[in-house]
C-alpha cells in the first residue's frame, strides 16, 4: 500500500491483521465489488492502478550506499562499471508498461496542466535527495527508481552523456524541479513508469493469462500453445492405454493416422487387445487362443486335471512389456492375503516353476504366484487388493495387460468346456471393468443435492448425435441407469423437445418431477384419451376391463358359457394389443381351460364362430350410443386401438423432436404400431428380462423393433459384487445372456451376516433398523400372504406398501369373505360391493362355490388369489 507524506512517496506494509481490517473496510472491498465506482476516484489516472503484479523492489540501502552509487564507486573506494561503460538505453521487463515515451526526454512538456504526474527524472532526484538527507530513513526504493536514477535522455537526437554528467545535471536543476510538488502528485509507479520508455524498444509479449496458460489459452494467444500432437511418442501410448479396448477400435483409430498406427501397433497393450477380441469371438483371435491352449496342455486328452497347474505355467512366462526387477514385484505381492497359500502350491504342487522359470530370483516366481493368487481368490476384492500392491512398483498399464491375459486364458478354458469356476474369470473381468470404466462426474454439486456419476456406457450414449431416422435402443439390466441416462440426454440438448412415454401412470408422475422442462411425460394411454377416448367418456361409455361375466351375457344361445366367454373375451384382447385391423381367427386362442381336464383344443370350426362373436361385440362397443349392456363398454385397451387405426396415424413428430419410449419390452404391437411411424428420433429403453405385461399381449420390443443404434448398459448401481455375479450368473445359465452383469463397490451379500438377519426378521415381524428391509413380490396375492406372516409373528409389525394398499384390492377381498359367510349370517346382497361377486350373491345355489367354479372356467389369476386369500385367512380376516 502507498501513501504520500512529507513529499516523498513511502510503501506501507501491512501485516496479517492490518489485511483483515482493510478486507473489512470499505475501501478495501469497494475496490472490488464496485471497480467502476472506486476507478473514478482516481481521475485521470489509470483505472486499473493496483491491479497489475509490481517490478520487484530492491532492498533498502543506508544513505552512504546511495551516494557511492551516485558518485559511481560503492563507499568511494571502488568505481562501478558504469565509470567505464555508459548506459545508452535501459529495457523494461514489465509486461503492462505502455511504449510512450518518456516525458523527462522533453522539457518543451514542462507546461503542461499541473494535474499531470511528475516525470521519472523529478521523481528521481526528489528521492534521491531525501535519502542524502535522511540516512536513517527505513524507505524501500525499486528497481525503476534506482535504474531512473543512472539514466537521462537529451532532445533532439544530442549525444547522449555518462551517468556522472548526468547526474551533475540533474543536481544543479533539483531545486527547480521540485518546486511545487505536493502529496497528490505521487501515484502509483506504474502510472508514471509507463512513460520513460522509448519508441525503440523492443516489445514484450504479455503473459497469456493469470494462470500462465496451464488452463489453455485466451484471446490474448491467437494460437494454441501445444496440443496433443506434440507429445511425445511414448507418453501418447500411455495415455492411450488408459482407454477401453472397444473405444480403441471404434473411436482412437479413427482420429488420426498417428492414433491408429498406435493401436495397430502389435506392441501396443497386446493382451488388452486380444482379450477384447477374443470376448467378440473373433474367427482368428479365437483360433489362436485354441492353439495356446493345445499347446499349453489345457485342453486335450488328459489334461483335465492338470489344466490350472498348466495356466500357472504359461502365466510364468509372461511378458511386463516394461523394465522392472522380478524381486521388486515378488516383494510387492508377498503383502497378499493369499500370497501363503499361492507360495504353496507352487513349491509343492507346481515345481516345475522354481526349476525352469524362476527369473534368478529367490522366492517364487512372481508372475506364477500372482496367477496362483487370482486362481485361489475368493471375491473381487481378493483381486483388487493384488492390484493396490501391484501398483507400488509397475504401472497401471503393465496391471491392466496381465489381468487381460489372465482373463483372456480363464474365459477361453470356460469357453472349451473345462471344469473351473466361472467365478475367477468374473472377478478378473470386474476389476477391470471398475478401473477402464470409472464414473465420470455430470455437472457440478448443488446444495443438497449430490453429483451424478456417470459410466463410460451412459457417456457414450450421451455423446449420440441424435438424427430424425435413428432408432436407438438402449438394452439395461436392473439398476444400471436407463432413467438417470434419458434425463442427462435431454438436458445437454435444450433445444430440442422430447416426449418420454411410459407404460403407467405412476411412472409418468414421477418422470414429471425428475425431468427438464424440455420434456413431456406422458403415458401412452393419455395421448390416446384425448384423441379419441375422451369421446367415449363424455358419452359414459368407459369400462375398465373386459370381464367373461359381462362378455357371457351377450353371447348367442348355444354359445354361452363362462368358458367359452373367457376366449371371446382373449380374442378382443389380442386383436386391441395387435396391429391389425380387422377381428379374424388369428386372435382366437388355440385352447381353453377345461374342468376336465387342464386345457382343450379348439376346432378350426369354432375358432370363426368365436371370432363372428368377437367382431359383434366389437362393432357395438364402436357405438357411442350403444350402453345397453356392460359387455359393449369400451375399455381403455379399446380406444387405445382405435388410436392406432386411425388414418392418417396420430402425428407426434410435429411437436417433438425425439421420443423416448420406456419399459419398452411392455409395449404391445399397436403402441409400437404409433410410436415407430412418427417421423422423429426414437429411443427405446427397457430390459427383456423384466418382462412383466405379457398377459396384456405385451411383446418385447427390443428384439423385434429395427434399430440403428444399439448400445448396453451393464453396470448396476444397487448393490456390489457379490449380489452382480448371483445374476450375471443366471442370466448366463438360464438364458444364455452374453453380457456380464457388473455392481459397484457396495459391500453386500446373498448370504452374508446381513442377508441372514434380514431372514430373522422377515420370521419374527422385527427388525433391527427400521425400514431397511424389503420384501419383493411377484404378484399382489404373494404381498398379502406376507403381510399376513409378518402380523402373525408380530402383531405390531408396522409394514409399508409401495403404491398404498388399493391396489392389493382389500375391499374385493371382504365381499368375497361376506360371499363365504352370506348364508351362515344371513347378509344381505346389498352389503357386497364389487358387482361381479354381487351377482353370485344372488344366486339360490352356494354363490361362494359358484364363484370357486367361474374362476376355474375363466382362468382368471386375479380372483383365484383373492379366493386363496379368503380361504386361507379366515380367522384373520373376521
Amino acid at each position: 500500500m502507498e501513501v504520500a507524506a512529507k513529499g516523498r512517496a513511502k510503501r506501507k506494509h501491512l501485516d496479517a491483521r492490518d489485511c483483515a481490517e482493510l478486507g473489512r473496510s470499505a475501501n478495501g472491498t469497494d475496490v472490488l465489488t464496485q471497480p467502476h465506482t472506486s476507478s473514478h476516484a482516481l481521475g485521470n489516472r489509470n483505472p486499473s492502478r493496483g491491479l497489475h503484479p509490481r517490478s520487484p523492489a530492491k532492498r533498502k540501502k543506508p544513505a552512504a550506499a546511495a551516494a557511492a552509487a551516485v558518485s559511481g564507486s560503492p563507499c568511494g573506494k571502488q568505481k562501478a562499471i558504469n565509470s567505464f561503460f555508459s548506459v545508452t538505453k535501459v529495457l523494461s521487463s514489465s509486461p503492462h508498461k505502455s511504449p510512450q515515451p518518456s516525458t523527462s526526454a522533453f522539457p518543451s512538456q514542462q507546461s503542461m496542466d499541473t494535474d499531470e504526474e511528475d516525470d521519472d527524472a523529478s521523481l528521481l532526484a526528489a528521492s534521491l535527495e531525501a535519502e542524502a538527507v535522511a540516512a536513517d530513513d527505513e524507505e524501500e526504493i525499486d528497481d525503476t527508481s534506482l535504474l531512473a536514477a543512472e539514466r537521462l535522455q537529451e532532445l533532439d537526437g544530442e549525444k547522449r552523456v555518462c551517468v556522472d554528467s548526468c547526474h551533475k545535471e540533474m543536481v544543479n536543476l533539483s531545486e527547480d524541479l521540485l518546486e511545487g510538488l505536493t502529496a497528490e502528485m505521487f501515484g502509483n509507479d506504474e502510472e508514471f513508469e509507463k512513460y520513460g520508455i522509448d519508441d525503440d524498444e523492443e516489445d514484450v509479449e504479455p503473459l497469456p493469462d493469470a494462470h500462465y496458460g496451464l488452463l489453455g489459452s485466451n484471446s490474448v494467444l491467437q494460437e494454441p500453445q501445444g496440443c496433443m500432437d506434440d507429445l511425445p511418442e511414448e507418453v501418447l501410448e500411455q495415455i492411450l492405454s488408459l482407454v477401453p479396448a472397444p473405444d480403441l477400435y471404434r473411436s482412437v483409430s479413427s482420429v488420426c493416422h498417428r492414433w491408429k498406427n498406435i493401436v495397430e501397433n502389435p506392441k501396443f497393450v497386446p493382451y488388452k487387445k486380444q482379450y477384447y477380441r477374443y470376448t467378440m469371438r473373433e474367427v482368428e483371435t479365437v483360433q489362436k487362443i485354441v492353439n495356446i491352449l493345445k499347446t499349453s496342455r489345457m485342453i486335450g486328452a488328459g489334461s483335465s486335471d492338470h489344466s490350472i497347474r498348466s495356466l500357472i505355467l504359461l502365466m510364468a512366462q509372461h511378458e511386463l512389456g516394461e523394465r522392472v526387477r522380478p524381486e521388486d514385484v515378488l516383494e510387492c505381492v508377498k503383502k497378499h492375503r493369499l500370497y501363503p497359500q499361492a507360495e504353496a502350491s507352487i513349491r509343492l504342487r507346481i515345481p516345475d516353476v522354481q526349476k525352469y522359470l524362476h527369473l534368478n530370483s529367490e522366492g517364487p516366481n512372481p508372475y506364477a504366484a500372482m496367477a496362483a493368487m487370482l486362481v485361489l481368490s475368493e471375491s473381487v476384492g481378493d483381486v483388487e487388493e493384488l492390484v493396490f500392491l501391484l501398483r507400488r512398483c509397475i504401472s497401471l498399464t503393465a496391471v491392466t495387460e496381465f489381468l487381460s491375459h489372465m482373463a483372456t486364458m480363464l474365459l477361453a478354458l470356460d469357453r472349451n468346456r473345462v471344469q473351473i469356476s466361472n467365478r475367477l474369470h468374473y472377478n478378473i473381468y470386474y476389476v477391470l471393468h471398475l478401473m477402464e470404466n470409472g464414473p465420470f462426474v455430470s455437472g457440478s454439486a448443488q446444495e443438497g443435492l449430490p453429483q451424478i456419476h456417470i459410466t463410460r456406457e451412459q457417456q457414450q450414449i450421451l455423446s449420440h448425435k441424435i438424427q430424425q431416422d435413428h432408432v436407438v435402443k438402449i438394452i439395461a439390466f436392473a439398476g444400471t441407469g436407463k432413467t438417470t441416462t434419458l434425463m442427462k440426454f435431454a438436458e445437454q440438448r435444450p433445444h430440442l423437445r422430447f416426449l418420454y412415454v411410459a407404460f403407467n401412470n405412476s411412472v409418468a408422475c414421477e418422470a414429471r418431477r425428475r425431468f427438464p422442462s424440455n420434456v413431456d411425460c406422458k403415458t401412452v394411454h393419455s395421448l390416446a384419451y384425448k384423441d379419441v377416448g375422451k369421446r367415449y367418456a363424455l358419452n359414459k361409455k368407459l369400462t375398465f376391463n373386459l370381464a367373461p361375466f359381462s362378455i357371457n351375457c351377450v353371447l348367442p344361445s348355444g354359445r354361452g358359457g363362462f368358458t367359452k366367454a373367457k376366449v371371446v373375451t382373449t380374442t378382443l384382447k389380442n386383436f386391441m394389443a395387435s396391429t391389425d385391423a380387422v377381428i379374424s381367427t388369428e386372435h382366437v386362442p388355440n385352447c381353453y381351460p377345461s374342468c376336465e381336464s387342464n386345457y382343450e383344443w379348439i376346432l378350426e370350426s369354432e375358432q370363426q364362430l368365436f371370432a363372428e362373436d368377437a367382431k359383434e361385440i366389437w362393432r357395438r362397443m364402436k357405438d357411442l350410443k350403444e350402453r345397453s349392456k356392460h359387455a359393449y363398454y369400451m375399455p381403455h385397451d379399446g380406444y387405445l386401438k382405435l388410436w392406432q387405426l386411425q388414418d392418417p396415424k396420430p402425428c407426434l413428430s410435429d411437436r417433438y423432436d425425439v421420443l423416448f419410449i420406456d419399459e419398452a419390452q411392455d409395449c404391445t404391437p399397436a403402441i409400437l404400431d404409433v410410436l415407430l411411424s412418427q417421423r422423429c428420433g426414437k429411443v427405446l429403453v427397457g430390459d427383456p428380462h423384466q418382462q412383466i405385461y405379457t398377459f396384456k399381449g405385451a411383446i418385447n420390443a427390443l428384439d423385434i423393433a429395427r434399430h440403428t443404434h444399439v448400445f448396453y448398459l451393464t453396470q448396476s448401481f444397487r448393490f456390489g459384487a457379490e449380489i452382480a455375479y448371483v445374476g450375471a450368473t443366471v442370466l448366463k445359465v438360464c438364458k444364455r445372456v452374453n453380457k456380464i452383469l457388473v455392481g459397484g463397490k457396495q459391500s453386500g451379500s446373498v448370504c452374508d451376516q446381513t442377508a441372514a438377519e434380514a431372514l430373522v426378521a422377515k420370521k419374527t415381524g422385527l427388525s433391527q433398523s427400521r425400514g431397511k428391509i424389503g420384501i419383493l413380490s411377484r404378484c399382489n396375492f404373494t404381498v398379502f400372504v406376507q403381510a399376513v406372516d409378518l402380523t402373525n409373528a408380530n402383531p405390531l409389525c408396522r409394514i409399508h406398501f409401495i403404491g398404498g394398499i388399493k391396489r392389493i384390492g382389500l375391499e374385493k377381498i371382504m365381499d368375497i369373505f361376506r360371499l363365504m359367510n352370506q348364508d351362515r349370517e344371513k347378509r344381505k346382497p346389498n352389503s357386497i360391493q364389487d358387482p361381479l361377486i354381487r351377482c353370485f350373491s344372488s344366486r339360490k345355489e352356494n354363490g361362494f362355490q359358484a364363484l370357486k367354479k367361474y374362476v376355474s372356467q375363466t382362468d382368471d389369476k386375479e380372483l383365484e388369489g383373492k379366493l386363496t386369500i379368503v380361504e386361507t385367512s379366515t380367522r384373520r380376516i373376521s
